[in-house]
């Protein structure tokens, strides 16, 4: 197989969620420059087991990684681990002998087959009998296709995945159609409920994170913000003296910590604990707006421009998913700098521009430039999301 390889390769990442919406993985893709089939899958492996890392892209979770059947035929043996790996037969592949025993072989290696856009027909039973999931587009076929194929395929005792799952309606039906893995939106999209008020505590902390958004805030305005909520200040001080955060000595006190580390390392860490804060039914929420507010943040410090500010921006992005509520009513009335609500509600300004281009390059929406050396969205991108995962386990393990 000849396969050129970009000399700057990077991937996007999309969850794959449980029926509790707890994360079971990640279907890593392609981005940059035009690659299809074998040359895409290349692209993704080079970039998850050389340049990034694959542990940095999705931790312990399995990686699902689409192959053609070109790739599956040239490659062999596949330099992959069965437990890391799950392999997505991209949709249209001649399903002849040579693919299904190749397929046998892989199986029977301890590889986990997934088949993505899958529509069922008679021909295609011998892969189905190999296969452990089989995905289905919710979007394209609507919820009567996904009901016909959940049909077709119980006898094959396969694990039905919806894919493109855009609301929580959407996806509660397809729980009821016998689902168990969900991909698209609905998880980073809020459940609107007529007349839902946010509630007090939820409110008190998007104020608290209005004021610690500042790249103005004082010493005493920060240690004021911390030291007002006795849990922050626990869950602040045990992060602290943990192994997470190499420090010379332990600290007993919101001051000491400012004087030690000051005040945008304390003011960033505060911000993120208070939104973990917030009770949701999805893990991944907070792993999100993390990957998001360091990639704005490093975009921002490319072009010279306000780091903290962009920080928050992503960190904000989920808070309509959060508490349930649209984005305009969840930040009605907390005193965020215009330039943040601008760009959360408008996506006006550099830091608005980076945001839309984050979303459609986490979810494969619009085609973006080659992530080199002239556009850094790539490269910060990758960086956010190991720097997103190990900074999510450290602030679930300090807020339990």
């Amino acid at each position: 197989m000849d396969v050129a390889l970009a000399s700057s390769v990077a991937v996007a990442r999309q969850p794959i969620l449980d029926r509790r919406q707890r994360l079971r993985g990640y279907e890593l893709l392609h981005r940059g420059a035009a690659a299809h089939g074998e040359q895409a899958t290349a692209q993704v492996l080079l970039a998850a087991f050389g340049e990034i890392g694959l542990r940095g892209l999705v931790g312990a979770t399995p990686a699902w990684v689409n192959v053609s059947r070109r790739f599956l035929l040239d490659v062999d043996p596949l330099p992959l681990s069965p437990h890391e790996i799950v392999l997505e037969l991209l949709e249209d592949q001649r399903l002849d002998a040579e693919l299904l025993d190749r397929l046998r072989e892989l199986t029977t290696a301890g590889f986990a087959l997934a088949l993505d856009d899958f529509t069922y027909s008679p021909e295609a039973e011998g892969v189905l009998e190999l296969a452990s999931v089989v995905k289905i587009d919710v979007l394209a076929g609507g919820l009567d296709h996904a009901a016909e194929q959940a049909r077709l395929l119980r006898p094959f005792g396969v694990t039905l995945l919806a894919e493109k799952v855009e609301d929580r309606e959407m996806f509660d039906a397809c729980l009821a159609l016998g689902y168990e893995l969900f991909q698209g939106f609905f998880f980073c999209r809020p459940e609107i409920v007529t007349g839902r008020a946010i509630p007090t505590s939820a409110s008190s902390a998007l104020q608290d994170i209005a004021v610690l958004a500042r790249a103005d805030a004082t010493f005493e305005q920060i240690e004021a913000i911390v030291t007002h909520d006795p849990g922050l200040t626990l869950r602040l001080l045990r992060l602290l003296n943990s192994a997470a955060y190499p420090l010379r000595r332990s600290v007993t006190t919101v001051h000491e910590a400012l004087t030690m580390l000051g005040a945008q390392a304390v003011r960033q860490w505060a911000m993120m604990l208070v939104l973990g804060g917030i009770s949701t039914n999805c893990d991944e929420l907070v792993a999100t707006a993390l990957s998001r507010a360091r990639t704005l943040s490093r975009l921002a410090e490319h072009r010279g421009g306000d780091v903290d500010a962009a920080f928050s921006v992503g960190l904000l992005s989920v808070v309509d998913a959060l508490l349930g509520v649209s984005l305009e009513e969840a930040l009605d009335d907390v005193p965020l700098h215009h330039a943040v609500i601008d760009a959360l509600l408008r996506r006006a300004g550099p830091d608005g521009a980076a945001l839309s281009a984050v979303l459609d390059y986490e979810w494969a929406l619009h085609p973006v430039g080659d992530p080199g050396a002239q556009d850094p969205l790539g490269a910060c991108y990758a960086e956010a999301l190991s720097w997103s995962l190990v900074t999510a386990a450290t602030a679930r393990a300090v807020i339990a």
